[in-house]
């Protein structure tokens, strides 16, 4: 990764060489480039100061707000009262900030990431089938990659960031039903550059990837919507894995959304609620919850309790539902904020971030 950064930084892009060398900070190196002339570059860019900080090993200094919108966005409307969710009052619940405004038009969003190192957004063109960085700063959108010019499949079924690594995962499928094939995808995530694709074996086929999640030990698991089956890449491996079938009743296929929580089990979505699959052990257990807990279209953990997007009789809803200590029964859940229009979003950190079809990233910082 050093060598990465000075190469970057000797080829004119500083920009992503403090990116590369704010990662290793993370991961608890703190290289000597305060005198290297190769990293003149580097030194030269407002957000020096700041690395220069870290590699001292001082405290990072709180990064700038992100700035409103030129104008809020219209209130979010209530929760349909069918079925009629129990919420945490509004004094407990996190608050919807003004939004992060950015200009696209003609596309289609179906997922959306942060990275919090560089500060930019990864957003997914369904009708492109491309990928997009927005900005958090200038708020400029620019072309990241596309399936064609990536070497993808022809469509991008779903991505996830490994912030740890620095590695953006994508899942790209094509063909349908007994033809349906799909492919796994790493890319160096500062830059786009592709790193490995894997695939599944020849005798798993078909298999038709709709959501991608990464572990904490860097093993990535891909949800097939197909039979319906969890598969996985372990860290080094290039052949992609099953690891277990889902054994989903009819009304609840597909399935659409995975989470991996921190001790290793995962968390999967289908029309009808939530699933809590172990893949050591090789079991499925259906969340017990008095709500009904259907219509995740994406899911993230943290902190004992699952955040996503929910849809419910038409409006997409922010929602996190805590789990109790044995992690097979939801608690009540919250709802956090509301969109009438199509929503997809991302958890980073403590804040959860969405976007709807205004173009304006929000956040909900979590408590």
């Amino acid at each position: 990764m050093l060598l990465l950064a000075r190469a970057q930084s000797l080829s004119g892009r500083p920009g992503d060489a403090i990116v590369m060398l704010a990662r290793l900070v993370d991961l608890g190196v703190r290289p000597d480039v305060v005198s290297d002339p190769d990293f003149a570059g580097v030194r030269a860019l407002a957000g020096w100061p700041e690395l220069e900080a870290r590699l001292a090993g001082k405290p990072m200094s709180a990064a700038p707000a992100t700035p409103p919108a030129a104008a809020p966005s219209a209130a979010a409307p209530a929760a349909p009262s069918t079925p009629a969710p129990k919420t945490t009052p509004p004094s407990a619940a996190p608050a919807a900030s003004a939004g992060l405004e950015f200009a696209a038009s003609g596309i289609e969003l179906f997922a959306l990431a942060h990275d919090a190192v560089s500060r930019r957004f990864v957003l997914g063109d369904g009708l492109a089938s491309r990928l997009l960085i927005v900005d958090e700063v200038s708020r400029n959108v620019v072309p990241y990659v596309a399936a064609a010019s990536a070497g993808f499949l022809d469509q991008i079924a779903g991505f996830s960031i490994d912030a740890r690594r620095g590695d953006l995962w994508v899942a790209s499928t094509q063909g349908a039903d007994g033809a349906a094939e799909s492919a796994l995808h790493k890319l160096q995530l500062v830059s786009g550059r592709p790193l490995l694709e894997a695939r599944p074996a020849k005798d798993a086929a078909p298999v038709q990837f709709v959501a991608v999640t990464v572990a904490a030990d860097g093993t990535v698991y891909l949800l097939d919507e197909q039979t319906p089956r969890v598969f996985r890449l372990r860290p080094g491996a290039r052949t992609i894995e099953p690891v277990m079938k889902l054994d989903l009743p009819a009304k609840s296929r597909p399935p659409a959304a995975i989470a991996a929580a921190d001790d290793g089990t995962l968390f999967v979505a289908d029309a009808t609620g939530l699933v809590r699959v172990d893949p050591a052990a090789r079991t499925a257990t259906r969340l017990k919850s008095a709500e009904d807990l259907g219509g995740f279209e994406s899911l993230a953990w943290r902190d004992g309790a699952l955040l996503g997007i929910e849809r419910v009789a038409g409006s997409y809803l922010v929602v996190r539902v805590k789990l109790d200590a044995s992690g097979t029964r939801a608690q009540p859940r919250q709802i956090l904020a509301a969109s009438p229009t199509a929503a997809v979003g991302t958890l980073a950190g403590d804040v959860f971030y969405y976007v709807a079809a205004d173009h304006v990233i929000r956040r909900v910082t979590l408590k």
